[in-house]
């Protein structure tokens, strides 16, 4: 549970440290080509998923929803 904590607490820290992104199809575009990049592997699919998300949100108007399933997906790419 520690660990857990620990964690999320790491991962609360590296999203204040980036910038978060405006939500429109270039920014998506661009971490979508980071992970296609990536290594097959379960950051790949949860960035992958994440970005999928953020795609999704952006089309229904979920500016916000969008911008933190792509922040998700950009931390996936570190």
């Amino acid at each position: 549970m520690i660990i857990g904590v620990a964690l999320m607490t790491t991962e609360a820290a590296q999203a204040q440290q980036l910038q978060t992104r405006e939500c429109n199809a270039s920014n998506i575009a661009f971490v979508a080509e980071a992970i296609a990049k990536m290594a097959d592997g379960k950051q790949k699919k949860t960035a992958s998923d994440e970005i999928g998300l953020a795609s999704e949100a952006m089309v229904e108007g979920k500016d916000d929803e969008c911008k933190d399933h792509l922040l998700k997906a950009t931390l996936q790419t570190k």
